[in-house]
């Protein structure tokens, strides 16, 4: 009997967590909200003054390690530090759709749409007096040729774009490795 007792709790547990996890599932595939997180994890005690605000959860890089990963003896480019990112990187969404688009680092990002790929406004961050050897980057059209025209979220902002159906890129004129390509479906 206390067998058959054990087996019943055991499959009654077995059954609630199939179901949260479909519900859970169906949720996500349902979503008509999907989101790009724009990051990074500057310190705000290592960082030029106005550069990286303090956050809840302050970040880690210091502002010699970002200086040191910028570029690498294996690319004749800029490289640019991996913690600043897009998240995810590529998305594929629905037509009609609303993307969501959040600041959750310490700097400001901008989140630019851009025919191809290229470097930002920013001229040490395209690789300008780079290491010896370093090719900049050709900046991108649709970046500003200076920092005062940039439309710059600052930590915690959000915004809500709707696209047409296609491939977009974009990236952040600031910090140019910072690139996305999302894929709205018809």
């Amino acid at each position: 009997m206390q067998r058959v007792r054990m087996l019943a709790y055991g499959l009654t547990v077995l059954v609630c967590v199939w179901s949260i996890g479909s519900i859970a599932a169906r949720a996500q595939v349902k979503s008509q909200d999907p989101r790009v997180s724009l990051m990074d994890t500057c310190d705000p005690n290592t960082f030029p003054a106005g550069l990286c605000a303090v956050l809840a959860r302050p970040g880690d890089t210091t502002f010699t390690e970002f200086l040191g990963l910028l570029f690498s003896p294996l690319s004749p480019t800029v490289i640019g530090h991996p913690a600043w990112r897009f998240e995810p990187s590529y998305l594929d969404v629905r037509q009609r759709q609303t993307l969501r688009v959040t600041n959750n680092g310490g700097e400001g990002h901008t989140f630019t749409e851009v025919a191809h790929f290229g470097g930002g406004t920013v001229p040490l961050l395209n690789g300008v007096n780079g290491p010896a050897g370093t090719t900049p980057l050709i900046p991108a059209p649709e970046c500003p040729a200076t920092q005062a025209g940039l439309a710059v979220l600052a930590p915690g902002d959000t915004v809500a774009i709707k696209l047409a159906a296609g491939a977009h890129n974009f990236q952040c004129c600031i910090h140019p490795w910072m690139r996305a390509v999302i894929d709205v479906g018809e």
